[in-house]
């Protein structure tokens, strides 16, 4: 590759294509200049370290996924809101399976735009919630509960610790439809 091609959002690229290929946490500098057929001291003109790299991993990350939750609940509010907010946060760490890990790495980071992100993330579901109360308590407890709801079920799916008869799919509607009919109560 020459060097003028090489981008931030390049290499971010293919570091994620190579966590997919041999687990986030194998992922080097040197590894992705293999990839890019770069020297590995290439990537310092973009990035301080590995930890830096992740941490804009991260940011684009939250990026992408605020983009497409804000692209799919316009128009709507809340029950169909909230699923929607589910299926799709559910649905994009599907997708990015692997990069999914970096979404727990955020409170250990010092990246403010993550922090922002992240923030963006949780007011997306805040405005859903004001459909039910304005109660900013409530919000928050609220809140809290969905986000942990849908972390730990992709968490568990990921591990492992689902198995039976019991249809995913179906196990996840009813684990939103609870908590939607825990909003009326």
């Amino acid at each position: 590759m020459q060097k003028r091609n090489l981008t931030k959002e390049k290499i971010i690229q293919v570091a994620f294509s190579l966590a997919d290929e041999i687990g986030l946490n194998q992922v080097t500098f040197q590894k992705i200049a293999e990839k890019l057929d770069i020297k590995y001291q290439s990537l310092y003109n973009h990035f301080d370290n590995m930890d830096d790299l992740k941490s804009k991993m991260t940011v684009y990350l939250f990026g992408e996924l605020n983009s497409k939750l804000m692209n799919k609940l316009i128009g709507k509010s809340s029950e169909v809101a909230i699923r929607e907010f589910a299926f799709v946060y559910k649905d994009f760490a599907f997708e990015n399976r692997t990069a999914y890990e970096l979404f727990i790495t955020i409170p250990s980071i010092a990246n403010e735009e993550a922090y922002s992100l992240a923030k963006e993330t949780n007011n997306i579901i805040r405005q859903v919630l004001h459909a039910y109360t304005n109660d900013e308590t409530q919000v928050v407890h609220k809140s809290r509960e969905l986000r942990s709801i849908l972390h730990g079920f992709v968490s568990m799916v990921f591990l492992g610790y689902f198995h039976g008869d019991a249809n995913l799919d179906d196990s996840f509607d009813l684990m939103i439809d609870d908590f939607i009919l825990s909003l009326s109560r």
